[in-house]
């Protein structure tokens, strides 16, 4: 499903009667992965839990921010100093760029100016009708032997333009996140983790979709448990679980950063035209008055 604001996206300029809507095609970052897996927990697990206060949605918060600014932006999440529980957080912890895992795109294109920066892919192309057509009817137009001048006479039309749109080829990167569930009790923690297991099935991987790009996500196999429960001190009871989850994600563009257009339309040439100087033909020219 394509986004509702296409703001963001670099058209290139004088696009005219093109619309994203239509192309179908963004650039891909890494916030566009790390949001569609806060996504992917917020609205398709939307997972919730049995509290004090009754059966509560759990909040889902994205490297949990300083206390300072959670208390002025987020004061429910708070209770004092600590933070309010059940509560699940999500981490970033490594980018890498591996070689073996490629996707489904494994060729590298140089770019054709040979600078050695990647080059671009064609992603769709379309005839121009009206460029076409003009071709078409110079092509078709000749003189009879009475001299008059008919158009349209049929013949084969080889100049036809045509309209090719280019993207930057994908770049895969292997991202990992941790996820952390904190709990009071234990039944709250069997409630939030059976989902992970029980969600993809058989297998451990889903799809995740942002902005009409779909990124291939894995659940590793361990569920990492870190409780408190058998310590006899004073401290809060808690139960922690920890969830690494792996999507192999691609980047389409340089973000910000790009000096390049993200989507590039381009015409094919499909006559060359060499201008030629007049002549005049020996004999017939009179420079300095004599013949």
């Amino acid at each position: 499903m394509l986004p509702d604001n296409f703001d963001f996206a670099m058209l290139p300029t004088g696009s005219g009667e093109y619309h994203l809507e239509e192309l179908g095609m963004l650039a891909s970052t890494i916030e566009d992965i790390d949001h569609s897996l806060v996504s992917w927990l917020k609205e398709d697990l939307d997972l919730s839990t049995i509290t004090n206060e009754g059966f509560k949605k759990v909040p889902v918060l994205w490297q949990v921010p300083e206390r300072s600014f959670q208390v002025k932006h987020a004061k429910n999440l708070r209770d004092g100093k600590n933070i309010v529980l059940p509560v699940l957080s999500v981490e970033r912890t490594a980018i890498s760029k591996d070689p073996s895992r490629k996707g489904s795109f494994q060729a590298q294109i140089y770019s054709p100016d040979k600078n050695g920066r990647a080059g671009r892919f064609v992603v769709a192309q379309r005839i121009v009708p009206d460029k076409t057509r003009n071709f078409a009817v110079a092509a078709g137009t000749r003189t009879n032997t009475g001299g008059t001048e008919q158009r349209h006479y049929p013949r084969v039309n080889k100049k036809v333009v045509i309209q090719t749109l280019s993207i930057p080829i994908p770049v895969y990167i292997s991202v990992d996140y941790k996820i952390s569930i904190k709990t009071e009790y234990q039944q709250q923690m069997n409630d939030l983790v059976a989902p992970f297991i029980a969600r993809p099935g058989q297998i451990n991987s889903f799809i995740l979709q942002r902005n009409n790009h779909r990124y291939e996500a894995f659940i590793q196999q361990s569920f990492t448990h870190n409780n408190n429960v058998a310590s006899l001190g004073d401290d809060e009871r808690q139960f922690t679980t920890e969830i690494t989850i792996n999507i192999l994600g691609y980047l389409i563009g340089e973000g910000v950063n790009d000096d390049r257009p993200i989507i590039r339309i381009d015409e094919n040439t499909v006559e060359y035209q060499f201008p030629q100087e007049s002549v005049v033909p020996a004999g017939n020219y009179n420079l300095w008055g004599k013949d």
